[in-house]
């Protein structure tokens, strides 16, 4: 597990200790479903169990960590039917979110939307050879979040946190040599080049088709760490 210790003593230390946890979970560095110790998380942070005890309440309201009675605090496992819902909810989102950034906003909103795809994607190109140090997810992130930011519905973004993290935690366990993952570049290539030919239909067609494809290379994901964790 990696877990950056903490140095500076900031305002509050829940808030840090809850980023630490938070990312280390997303980033795949805590397994799923892997047992939660608030004295070993102290001790890696450098802090008393109090905050961490306090981050972690916080984690299992965000669906990021369960609490099992009798038993311990647990990374969030998704089962088969958890990361389906996810992909399902996703997809509802990034498609409405697509859809009101193309259709009500004006065409120089379009282009923003455009060019910061075209940002995070050609970011993500250059990196590519490097997928495993995950900046290539980061950027996949970036790609999908612009999306959602574009739309300028307030609702429709604090929906998408809701399964953001969830996301990216599934994201950071796909393996580079998933044929999905290899493909994501061109897909995106071909949503931006709808995008900017203001074929909304087209796109939010394509960007649906593209997350449905994900979400089988998501599942092996998960089932494969539980395996490799038993193993």
């Amino acid at each position: 597990m990696s877990i950056e210790k903490l140095g500076e003593r900031p305002k509050s230390l829940t808030a840090i200790a809850k980023e630490s946890i938070r990312r280390a979970i997303v980033d795949g560095h805590l397994a799923f479903g892997s047992q939660l110790s608030e004295s070993v998380l102290a001790g890696q942070l450098g802090v008393s169990k109090t905050p961490v005890r306090e981050a972690l309440l916080q984690l299992k309201l965000e669906g990021l960590v369960e609490v099992q009675p009798q038993s311990g605090t647990y990374v969030f496992q998704p089962t088969e039917e958890q990361v389906r819902e996810i992909c399902r909810f996703r997809e509802i989102i990034e498609s409405s979110a697509l859809e009101l950034a193309m259709k009500g906003d004006t065409a120089t909103l379009t282009l923003a939307l455009a060019r910061a795809l075209a940002d995070t994607h050609d970011a993500s190109a250059e990196n590519a050879k490097d997928a495993d140090d995950g900046r290539a997810r980061d950027h996949d992130a970036a790609f999908h979040g612009a999306i959602v930011a574009a739309c300028g519905n307030g609702y429709l973004q604090q929906a998408y946190q809701l399964v953001a993290d969830k996301i990216h935690a599934l994201r950071a366990r796909l393996s580079i040599a998933d044929a999905s993952v290899d493909s994501c570049q061109d897909t995106h290539a071909h949503i931006m080049q709808l995008i900017r030919e203001g074929n909304a239909k087209k796109a939010c067609t394509e960007l649906r088709a593209h997350i449905r494809s994900t979400e089988h290379s998501y599942i092996r994901a998960s089932q494969m760490q539980t395996a490799d964790e038993k193993a």
